[in-house]
């Protein structure tokens, strides 16, 4: 009986654990959805393009916390998505990644 107790508790934990960002609020929210579609401009009616790393749209998309675009792909509206492309947002994350440096040899 104690054991069953014990399992039903773990699996409550477990549950709980697993499910805690469900509960809590997004990590990115309006604001920062608003700024990516004013500085990126991903309509669906315009040609693709990679912004610049240091433009204002990189900066938008930097301030997202882990520049996570899904989380601003999720809270478009119906009437955002049919005017924005969801492809062309998701494409910011790895457009904005900032460049690793090159690695030179140094002959002394």
């Amino acid at each position: 009986m104690v054991t069953g107790k014990v399992a039903v508790v773990l699996l409550a934990c477990w549950t709980l654990v697993l499910y805690q960002p469900v509960l809590g609020r997004l990590p990115c929210n309006n604001d920062q959805k608003r700024e990516i579609l004013r500085e990126c401009d991903p309509l669906n009616s315009t040609p693709d393009y990679t912004p610049s790393r240091h433009g204002a749209c990189c900066v938008a998309v930097r301030k997202v916390p882990g520049t996570n675009m899904l989380c601003i792909a999720s809270i478009l509206s119906l009437a955002d998505k049919a005017k924005y492309s969801v492809r062309k947002i998701l494409g910011f994350r790895d457009a904005c990644a900032p460049s690793h440096p090159h690695h030179q040899v140094v002959m002394a």
